[in-house]
């Protein structure tokens, strides 16, 4: 098992920045770039077994929203050779405008992946996504789950 290199370490941990960036922007193409075409997620309803169904589900998630801000932190990555496994914590804020009984939805909890590097970089092969807690107004993600 190989000590990360900082610049393996810092490509991960950007990685994980360009998914939330990816999200909150709703700029679902650059999810190509973070994701390997035959990923698989654990992202709740089911699991994805594409980057396609991947990308679907958090769309299906996010587009009805207002806004989003995904945050990621506490990295622990271990490389081995050209895999790897990265483990994050997340915090996550949804707005929803006019939504009664409250606007906003918070879920916090972390992602666990697997990852591998290719030709263009390191690439997320699976991501599971555990909620530990969340507050706010579930209602707010009624349209979809939070992603």
């Amino acid at each position: 098992m190989d000590t990360p290199t900082l610049s393996d370490r810092s490509a991960i941990i950007d990685l994980t920045a360009r998914y939330c960036w990816a999200l909150d922007q709703k700029n679902w193409a650059d999810l190509d770039h973070v994701f390997t075409p035959d990923a698989t997620a654990d992202l709740g309803r089911g699991g994805q077994k594409s980057r396609d169904e991947i990308v679907a589900r958090i769309r299906s998630s996010l587009d009805p929203l207002d806004d989003s801000q995904h945050m990621v932190s506490t990295h622990a990555i271990t490389i081995d050779g050209d895999t790897a496994t990265s483990r994050c914590y997340l915090h996550a804020q949804h707005v929803l405008h006019g939504t009664p009984g409250g606007e906003l939805f918070v879920a916090a909890g972390r992602y666990e992946d697997d990852l591998i590097r290719t030709a263009d970089g390191w690439r997320i092969k699976h991501r599971a996504l555990t909620i530990m807690w969340t507050d706010g107004n579930r209602a707010v993600m009624e349209s979809g789950k939070e992603g």
